[in-house]
């Protein structure tokens, strides 16, 4: 599938003469036209009927839209244009909660790469088939990590996975609140954010986000798939990590903090690394701190976390989860005589 192709599906949608019209869209001459209609038509992205010199075509089951934005057409209003006049009309069957969390996480992730990432290009694809969604959202400007890691100061930029992970984390707190990528990472089965050779990746499969190396290095890409048959409700994200009583910012009062990043490929033993764990946390009512991944951890680490960072904080509740034996064993006997 290609831009060319997108052009093709997205004449189909429209209706009319689709040979001469994606013709003139595309560039392409009307027998290459025909030629990619009938792919088109083998892989269920179109339907036709009829038959002779007047063939009619119909989208199929199989949904593809491509879109590519230059800076000069940038705006950063025209995320919810571009969802109600291309996207929307490929989800008209979709279930209505996959259907708002894909509004949603559409329009918030394009708004961040149009206000943020100073690119000279943005492209968006959305795939649907029997089965899931699936939504891109790639520019070519300043990677998403490598903003954050000099906006917050950072000594290592793989840091930035976890203070992104956190959430409450903008670069532009004037106009964001930092809560949208954190949000849209917990609506979907799958989301993955790839920048300055890093991956973010939230899964429904696993409790915890996790990082890894990869060549992708220039600008980010966001990757967000979703089962069309999911039970999952915007609102049921909302309950777990806000609170109704309170409004803008301080209504996020939970979040879950994936220890292991902080390790960055060694042991956690270090304050440092402790320190790296508990930043920001203060801004939270509840902290899920999860252990996953991580088979020990230094007395140095736990007291920064359990003695220093909770006694200056008691408002703020610490859950420790997902502890291996040993961790749980190296906690237990240093915690309690640090909280006295």
């Amino acid at each position: 599938m290609d831009w060319a192709d997108s052009q093709i599906l997205e004449t189909v949608r429209l209706g009319g003469a689709v040979a001469s019209l994606a013709a003139e869209r595309t560039k392409l001459t009307r027998v290459t036209i025909s030629r990619r209609l009938a792919r088109l038509a083998a892989q269920g992205y179109v339907r036709k009927s009829g038959s002779g010199t007047r063939p009619r075509y119909s989208l199929g089951q199989r949904r593809w839209w491509q879109g590519l934005w230059p800076r000069a057409q940038l705006r950063g209003d025209m995320e919810s244009a571009i969802w109600a006049a291309h996207v929307a009309p490929l989800l008209e069957s979709a279930a209505p909660n996959v259907r708002n969390i894909a509004h949603t996480g559409f329009t918030e992730i394009l708004n961040n790469a149009i206000d943020h990432s100073q690119a000279r290009t943005v492209c968006a694809c959305v795939h649907v088939d029997q089965a899931a969604l699936q939504m891109a959202i790639m520019d070519d400007g300043v990677g998403a990590f490598a903003r954050i890691a000099r906006h917050l100061h950072l000594a290592d930029r793989r840091l930035a996975v976890l203070e992104l992970s956190k959430g409450k984390l903008t670069t532009a707190a004037s106009g964001h609140s930092g809560i949208g990528i954190f949000v849209s990472s917990r609506f979907f089965d799958r989301f993955t954010l790839r920048s300055d050779g890093l991956v973010f990746t939230h899964s429904g499969d696993f409790q915890f986000d996790w990082l890894d190396d990869a060549g992708y290095r220039r600008g980010t890409v966001v990757l967000m798939e979703i089962a069309l048959d999911s039970p999952r409700t915007a609102m049921s994200v909302y309950e777990r990590y806000f609170d109704p009583s309170q409004t803008g910012g301080g209504a996020f009062r939970l979040t879950e903090v994936p220890v292991r990043l902080a390790a960055l490929g060694q042991e956690l033993v270090s304050r440092s690394q402790g320190k790296w764990v508990t930043a920001r946390i203060d801004q939270f009512e509840r902290v899920i701190l999860d252990f996953s991944g991580i088979a020990t951890v230094g007395q140095g680490f736990v007291d920064e976390v359990f003695r220093v960072f909770a006694n200056a904080h008691p408002q703020v509740r610490l859950i420790p989860e997902n502890m291996a034996p040993e961790v749980a064993r190296t906690v237990d006997m240093f915690a309690p005589l640090m909280k006295k």
